[in-house]
């Protein structure tokens, strides 16, 4: 979702809201053993977990891939992913306001606790992690990776499963102001920190990039740049160097870097859990996901779910989403609606519910809503925290529903 702008100023304000005998040599073949034995049955490449399930989210679920579901590795039972996004990362830093927009709280937790959430993807930006970055970042790289690290403890001393999402990037020395066609060459270094740093994390998820879109120029009337699944894998095209959202288009583009690449650098830094990688058109298209997919045995496909997209009801999910969910986790990663209603959100929740591994609405945040902007709508609490209508209380309500 790309709802933010730098140029419209703050968007919103999220308010109140992780010794060699013989008898030593015996031992030590009859360890290799074991250890051979339950090297085959524990998943590959979580190849982390090498000292059992010892993680620095000890109160969160050790999430891992097996087949087609998400399971939980501490029980072996599947771990539904659901809940909502929490933006702010992503925008109020590069704004100049703030490492977030607030309601990183006990408050916060505590409500979505008692929604029945079971995880929270957190929007990140690539250029606000650095300790190099713009002079228009709020802060400095250090503060901002700690108010992250602080409120991933928060989310999973809760034992709630954290989703980092490489929200908001930018080719330098251009300024990750809002959402880029494609991953760009400092998204690669941005994953190697980022999974160095929660590679112990066993409850956190790296999602690696938001929305991966083609661009269409209004004023030429034609595609200024047109994403297929070759690119999307491996990278080597050319996306226009403005944000989504920005016209008109200068013409210069930037070298996109492909989810192989992404993949690789979460790899390379030792972190195994499961990585999640969108679509193409904003996260909606999954059908060349199985084919496109770099060769990684912890991945889940991401789906973006909203009323305007291409595929946006029950018949295109069960006849382009269905059949990748049954060879590999599929995760609605975002999902929503703004106009007014909530058909949409309770179609989309209930359907990933019987057939995905999860679903995480758009978004937790408080936008009155007398205010024109448009994602007041998608704000699932108020200001007490309390469920919204429409979108919150809907969500809690299917939340509430659920048999456990």
């Amino acid at each position: 979702m790309s709802p933010e702008s730098t140029a419209a100023g703050p968007p919103r304000a999220r308010r109140g809201v992780v010794l060699a005998s013989g008898a030593l040599l015996l031992a030590g073949i009859m360890a290799a053993v074991v250890a051979a034995s339950l090297a085959l049955v524990a998943p590959s490449p979580a190849r982390g977990l090498s000292a059992g399930l010892a993680s620095l989210t000890p109160a969160a679920p050790v999430v891992a891939v097996d087949g087609a579901d998400l399971i939980d590795r501490r029980t072996g039972e599947r771990v539904p992913l659901l809940g909502a996004n929490w933006p702010g990362f992503e925008y109020a830093c590069i704004q100049g306001r703030a490492h977030n927009d607030g309601g990183d709280d006990a408050a916060a937790v505590a409500a979505m606790v008692e929604w029945g959430f079971t995880a929270v993807r957190v929007p990140l930006n690539q250029q606000c992690w650095f300790d190099e970055r713009p002079s228009e970042a709020f802060g400095s790289g250090a503060e901002y990776r700690a108010a992250v690290r602080s409120w991933v403890a928060q989310l999973t001393d809760a034992g709630l499963v954290v989703i980092l999402d490489l929200h908001w990037s930018a080719p330098a020395p251009g300024l990750a102001d809002g959402l880029r066609p494609m991953p760009d060459a400092d998204s690669t270094r941005f994953w190697s920190s980022v999974a160095e740093e929660y590679r112990k994390h066993q409850g956190v998820l790296f999602d690696v990039f938001n929305e991966p879109h083609s661009r269409y120029d209004p004023d030429r009337e034609q595609w200024a740049f047109t994403l297929d699944w070759r690119c999307w894998a491996e990278g080597g095209c050319t996306p226009p160097i403005e944000n989504d959202l920005t016209l008109p288009l200068s013409g210069e583009t930037y070298a996109a870097v492909g989810m192989s690449a992404l993949v690789d650098a979460v790899r390379g830094s030792r972190a195994t859990q499961p990585i999640i990688l969108s679509g193409i058109d904003y996260a909606n298209d999954l059908r060349g996901w199985l084919d496109a997919a770099p060769d990684d045995d912890q991945l889940i496909a991401g789906l973006h779910a909203y009323p305007g997209n291409r595929c946006a009801d029950e018949a295109c999910w069960a006849a382009e989403v269905a059949p990748v969910a049954a060879q590999v986790p599929v995760l609605m990663v975002e999902f929503g609606q703004s106009d007014g209603g909530d058909d949409h959100l309770r179609r989309a929740f209930t359907w990933a519910e019987a057939n995905l591994s999860g679903a995480l609405a758009w978004a937790w945040w408080s936008i009155p809503a007398t205010e024109s902007e448009p994602n007041a709508a998608f704000s699932l609490i108020d200001d007490a925290l309390q469920a919204r209508a429409p979108s919150g209380t809907a969500l809690r309500e299917l939340l509430a529903a659920r048999t456990p």
